[in-house]
């Protein structure tokens, strides 16, 4: 038989999170089919032109496939679900194989919502090799360890659990070639991905394992040996050890710094809080680590505790201190919203301690998810909170609360997240333009915020760039229009003097226009967004209204402050809001007074830099 892995759409370049990483465990299995010698095809969605459908029905009938395997984790049902139904379309007798966390966390549920012939528990290197020997020689695979199947009455039957593999040295590399990671690699300015072990010891209320429960490492050699590979064959200039936990000793770590110094590389990984120390980072920043995430999750203990995180915030306090010290990033760490025991008070804190470090390092926001197979999810299906596992996961794992705040609180305390995003981060000091181009690109001029050295970077006026400082590496925010000078009354030339007037896009630079163009605050101004998720939400103090608020209204002027889709959204408003007659967006005009930001007419027909 031939055997399609599939690699879905925006799983590997699109992330549900702040962080992309690439989906290595397909990519692991398609290594093991392909040295047990199976006929194997892979594809990675994100690369080739074309929708799901019309790339897999090329693929499919090219190579006579028999056999469609994918998968991911729950957050990428919607994803996964549409490999399959693409496949079937295409014919109707093919076998479809789901792996990964969506299968792992709940197996039945996931079967189910997914309609998939065939799904595999656990790890899947050595259960899809057993399976495809089964396939291949067309005998049963009941007796095939980690696997959940339709029998022939259609019904789902578990076979037994399969045991974690043991030694992750026996496993190949990822099958790298097979799903364009070099042009992944490309795609993301050289930073490659490595994972050096499976699993966690800690049982944090909010995580699954979907590689088992067992915490396993592979040896240094071993990675090393990767490491190099990838290097060679893909010219990086960075790793990340994305695995859950890197280490859970000093030894390991100190080990790998001295092995990884040779590779002229820089690297990141994820570690405890309770496991480092001055030394241990310093001999890290040494070595080449330029960030590393900690599981910081709040800043409050009691909430620590209900989540079971081992971890106190005093210990959360000296790691970002020692860190900072050591002129390494921890921009990747979190806090998240929203535990069991989540009230106003337990909120007020996190939130203190967020803007006691929101200069040193950039902590991200955002609410607690109920992924299937953690406590919180059975919690919450216990209580009745989600009470159709399957519509939960067709709904992509939507936020639910499970807190001790009340609805209205829980809604305060989204907005007021989804705001605090956009506000600034680990900010440059004295940020100057030296120069700009008409389309906006500016060379500027700052002042690193922990080193005091100064340095050079091109960003866009409008946007926000993370700049890492020549000097000691640390990264700065550098957002050259915070630093403008907004001439109030010039800014709305182009308005007109009455009506309401739509601002278009709930994003940064909408955050930022409103904190420097104070006549945006009025009730003329009304906001709008296309995100369903932002919908209802209060940032800055204007809700966020669905784009059909402009019909409803009447709405004849509207500003466009989602600058990166602005050809979306105009071709959106000439399509389907005749009444709308007057387009702008944020812009600038070079006088001989500096750069005087002010708005201008969008669109084929307007005339730039017109004013009435």
């Amino acid at each position: 038989m031939n055997y399609l892995l599939v690699m879905p759409k925006k799983l590997s370049t699109g992330a549900n999170t702040t962080s992309i990483i690439f989906p290595l465990g397909i990519a692991y299995v398609s290594a093991a089919l392909k040295q047990a010698g199976f006929a194997v095809f892979t594809a990675n969605l994100d690369f080739p032109e074309g929708d799901t459908f019309s790339v897999l029905q090329r693929m499919m009938l090219d190579n006579d496939i028999h056999v469609v395997c994918t998968g991911g984790l729950s957050l990428d049902c919607h994803k996964i679900k549409d490999v399959i139904d693409s496949a079937r379309r295409i014919n109707q007798q093919i076998i479809t194989v789901v792996g990964g966390g969506i299968i792992s966390s709940d197996p039945e549920t996931a079967m189910n919502v997914l309609g998939a012939d065939i799904g595999v528990i656990g790890e899947g290197e050595v259960t899809l090799c057993e399976l495809a020997s089964a396939l291949d020689s067309g005998e049963t695979y009941a007796n095939v360890p980690g696997l959940i199947y339709r029998g022939s009455d259609r019904k789902l039957v578990t076979t037994p659990a399969r045991m974690e593999i043991a030694d992750l040295d026996s496993i190949p590399f990822p099958d790298y070639d097979g799903f364009n990671y070099g042009q992944w690699v490309t795609y993301f300015g050289g930073a490659g991905v490595l994972l050096s072990d499976r699993s966690c010891p800690f049982r944090c209320t909010f995580c699954f394992h979907p590689t088992g429960e067992k915490y396993r490492q592979r040896s240094l050699e071993n990675i090393f040996a990767e490491i190099e590979f990838q290097k060679t064959h893909f010219q990086l200039t960075s790793i990340g050890l994305t695995s859950e936990l890197f280490a859970t000793t000093r030894k390991r770590i100190l080990d790998f710094c001295a092995g990884i110094r040779g590779y002229n590389l820089a690297w990141s990984c994820c570690l405890r809080v309770t496991d480092v120390d001055a030394e241990l980072l310093q001999q890290m920043k040494e070595a080449g680590c330029n960030l590393v995430c900690y599981g910081l999750e709040s800043g409050d203990d009691s909430i620590l505790k209900s989540m079971r995180k081992g971890i106190t915030v005093d210990q959360i306090e000296r790691a970002l201190d020692l860190s900072y010290a050591a002129g390494i990033s921890t921009e990747a760490s979190n806090f998240i919203f929203g535990d069991i025991a989540e009230n106003a008070e337990t909120v007020a804190n996190t939130m203190k301690l967020w803007w006691k470090y929101n200069n040193k390092t950039h902590i991200n926001l955002s609410l607690i998810q109920t992924y299937p197979g953690t406590h919180l999810y059975e919690h919450a299906c216990w209580n009745g909170i989600i009470s159709d596992k399957e519509q939960f996961l067709r709904d992509g794992c939507p936020i639910v609360n499970v807190s001790r705040l009340s609805s209205a609180e829980f809604h305060d305390l989204t907005s007021l997240i989804t705001e605090m995003r956009m506000h600034p981060h680990v900010p440059a000091e004295s940020v100057r333009i030296l120069d700009i181009s008409e389309d906006g690109q500016c060379t500027t001029e700052f002042v690193c915020r922990k080193c005091r050295t100064s340095n050079r970077a091109v960003v866009w006026f409008w946007f926000t760039e993370i700049c890492h400082c020549a000097a000691c590496g640390i990264k700065n925010e550098v957002a050259p229009f915070r630093g403008a000078t907004v001439n109030q009354s010039r800014f709305f030339d182009n308005l007109p003097g009455d009506g309401a007037v739509v601002l278009w896009g709930a994003g940064g630079i909408y955050y930022k226009l409103m904190q420097q163009v104070s006549g945006l605050a009025g009730e003329r101004f009304q906001l709008v967004d296309a995100n369903p998720e932002q919908q209802g939400l209060v940032i800055c103090k204007k809700i966020v209204h669905p784009p059909e608020l402009i019909a409803s209204s009447g709405i004849t002027t509207v500003i466009i402050t989602a600058l990166s889709r602005q050809h979306e959204i105009h071709a959106t408003l000439v399509e389907r809001f005749p009444s709308v007659n007057m387009i702008l967006i944020p812009s600038f005009r070079l006088t001989t007074n500096g750069i005087v930001p002010f708005l201008e007419p969008f669109g084929p027909d307007a005339v730039p830099g017109a004013t009435p």
